[in-house]
């Protein structure tokens, strides 16, 4: 890399630099030669995809500013934008309980058959997925079977976390790695402009906290009729490696019950680097 050059083209040789002299010989004309450069810093080129967003980031990981402007550097095809307004319905499709998005990723971390407009979604979503282009914090809320399935890299059944310790789960889990099959959504904001005041989630016992390197592949999906929760959508299939697991607890160490469904669990949190 650092363009080492040659001396080949000196005649003679010996110590103190002395060049021999040939007896004889014609005067050659003198050559004026080019005074040496100096030399810059090599640059290391960008790594940046069609929609102009960069696979690297100088700076630490932080929150996104600026996510209007940031929506509409995206490129989005027809399509994608059409899969995106299904995503983003909160209404249940007909003959279920559940939205378009739920049913999908259902499917998708179930290995079920996915019907043409399910399809039709993911692939949409797929084709606008770019890199995340810095290197920002995310949150996601979740409820209690995100615990349950990390029972397969923790060696054991997490289903009843809250009877154990914070110590004997970060003995289980940090350190090791798991893939998401389904979209996993996320905010750039920790749901700070939520309609209800940023605590969209009171049903949810569980907490990650994710630090997306610039290479992440996600799209923003802008505002749905949920309102703007800085929604961030990851690609699946994407590597996780939890960094860091703890209880919450009030200001007296006791832990911090949270509802997820119809029962009471003891809130946790997780720390977790994506790549």
């Amino acid at each position: 890399m650092g363009g080492r050059g040659s001396s080949s083209g000196l005649i003679g040789s010996g110590t103190g630099g002395r060049f021999s002299t040939m007896q004889n010989a014609s005067p050659q004309p003198l050559i004026q030669q080019p005074q040496p450069q100096p030399q810059q810093p090599p640059v290391a080129p960008l790594a940046v995809d069609t929609t102009g967003f960069s696979a690297t980031d100088d700076a630490d990981f932080h929150d996104l500013y600026n996510g209007r402007q940031y929506y509409q550097q995206q490129q989005f095809s027809i399509d994608t934008e059409m899969a995106l307004q299904d995503y983003l319905s909160d209404k249940a499709t007909p003959g279920s309980m559940y939205s378009p998005s739920q049913q999908l990723n259902h499917a998708m971390k179930m290995g079920i058959a996915l019907t043409a407009n399910q399809q039709f979604m993911r692939d949409a979503m797929m084709d606008g997925m770019h890199n995340i282009g810095y290197n920002v914090n995310l949150t996601r809320y979740a409820r209690v079977d995100f615990m349950s399935n990390l029972s397969k890299i923790a060696g054991q059944n997490l289903s009843n976390y809250s009877g154990m310790s914070e110590t004997q789960i970060q003995k289980l889990l940090v350190g090791k790695s798991f893939t998401e099959d389904g979209f996993i959504s996320t905010s750039y904001n920790d749901f700070r402009t939520a309609p209800n005041g940023g605590a969209p989630f009171t049903d949810k016992a569980v907490k990650i906290n994710y630090k997306a390197p610039a290479a992440t592949q996600a799209l923003m999906p802008g505002n749905g009729p949920g309102g703007a929760l800085g929604e961030m959508v990851l690609a699946p299939n994407q590597r996780y490696t939890i960094t860091g697991v703890h209880f919450v607890t009030d200001s007296n160490g006791r832990r911090v019950q949270g509802r997820s469904g119809a029962f009471y669990y003891d809130r946790i949190e997780f720390d977790v680097t994506i790549g």
